[in-house]
């Protein structure tokens, strides 16, 4: 389920998120509770030894394992309607400490109406009773998508590329106090953009601003890049959370010196809040800054559209150095399986740090399955109104 934080016009996100939850990328684990097992002072278990209730965790971490394979249609704008298979194995190794995260192994693959395809394989894993938390991921793509340029009005020409990537991804954060994870991600991508068809400005409204985005291809980009990245995690569920925080800090650095082909910086960071308000109700709350230095390939600038940040609009139309973007999502379940949601929120772009441009509001409703209810995850229906249009998103995992 998207970052791989690279932002490739975030194809993970847009299109495998919904398995890699990648909203966290790849952090795809559920919550085991130990106190579920309950050991009566009279009868139940007498003379219970140690043994006895390593057993006793272990099966009961066996019955949270499943296995997941969903031919799903699904929709995003980056790259409209998409036929995705992924296959997931959530699991508890035998003999892990009761602590863990249930591990999860993977691999998906996804074609889509614009001719984009791609596909990649997927790990995580907690161990030493959640101590170390690591990741490693491998995708190749071929997408095609509208570049609107850089900036915030929404109304720039696009022309249509097509941007071959592979990606390499790997990850691991360390705890060092209760819910906090310091650790280390090392992304490496290499990507080619050029044009998809052929383009005569003249007979654009905006002739020389289109000119000036033909004029940027074709290119060829590696990027490889060092990311320093602070978690705080106190989510009761990271499938389906009902309180606690996670709040997420990466400064990600990429620098000719460990072989990329520009030096470039990337800053992101998030505030997730979740809140109990009903046996029924949850109220999720998320706010998302992101700010890239001015040398940085165009296609790892903070865009609405390419994630959750903000819902109801075409990706790339705002689009610039500086992205803030604050959300409200009530979530209820209305029986074990089915539920619904509505949301709303604002942010905008800017070229400027803590800069606003023009107020962009998002509001929207949902419906969700719950189509693997060991470990509480939905699928996904969402109808998003932005400033100019609705867009209809599908997908496998909560939005954030």
């Amino acid at each position: 389920m998207k970052t791989l934080y690279t932002n490739s016009l975030n194809f993970i996100l847009a299109v495998t998120s919904a398995y890699l939850l990648l909203s966290q990328p790849l952090a795809l684990a559920a919550e085991i509770q130990p106190g579920a097992l309950k050991l009566e002072k009279e009868g139940g278990v007498p003379n219970s030894v140690p043994g006895d209730v390593e057993d006793a965790l272990e099966e009961e971490s066996k019955e949270k394992n499943e296995f997941i394979i969903a031919p799903l249609p699904s929709r995003a704008p980056l790259l409209g309607w998409t036929l995705s298979v992924p296959v997931m194995y959530l699991w508890n190794p035998k003999g892990g400490h009761p602590d863990n995260k249930p591990w999860v192994s993977g691999a998906v693959g996804f074609v889509t109406e614009n001719d984009s395809y791609g596909g990649g394989i997927f790990h995580s894993m907690s161990v030493g009773g959640d101590l170390w938390r690591l990741k490693g991921a491998l995708f190749t793509a071929n997408l095609k998508y509208d570049y609107y340029g850089i900036g915030g009005d929404g109304d720039s020409p696009s022309v249509p590329l097509d941007q071959p990537n592979d990606m390499f991804v790997v990850e691991a954060l360390r705890r060092t106090l209760p819910g906090l994870f310091i650790g280390l991600k090392y992304v490496y991508s290499n990507t080619e953009v050029g044009i998809d068809n052929n383009i005569d400005c003249s007979q654009t409204p905006r002739p020389q601003e289109c000119q000036a985005i033909l004029d940027q291809f074709p290119f060829e980009f590696t990027l490889s890049t060092l990311a320093p990245r602070v978690q705080y995690d106190t989510r009761d569920n990271q499938f389906y959370p009902r309180k606690g925080f996670l709040i997420d800090g990466t400064a990600a650095i990429g620098s000719e010196k460990w072989g990329s082909d520009d030096d470039y910086e990337k800053f992101t960071l998030n505030f997730n809040h979740y809140y109990k308000v009903s046996t029924k109700g949850v109220i999720a709350t998320r706010l998302d800054t992101q700010y890239v230095t001015s040398d940085s390939p165009f296609f790892i600038y903070p865009a609405f559209g390419s994630n959750v940040d903000l819902r109801g609009y075409e990706t790339g139309t705002y689009r610039d150095q500086f992205l803030i973007a604050a959300q409200t999502e009530y979530r209820h379940r209305f029986t074990q399986r089915w539920g619904g949601v509505v949301f709303a929120g604002v942010g905008s772009v800017d070229e400027d740090l803590f800069g606003w441009g023009e107020t962009l509001p998002s509001v929207g409703f949902g419906g969700r399955f719950v189509i693997a209810p060991k470990n509480e995850m939905s699928l996904r229906v969402d109808f998003s109104w932005g400033k100019d249009e609705m867009q209809f998103y599908v997908g496998m995992g909560e939005a954030f």
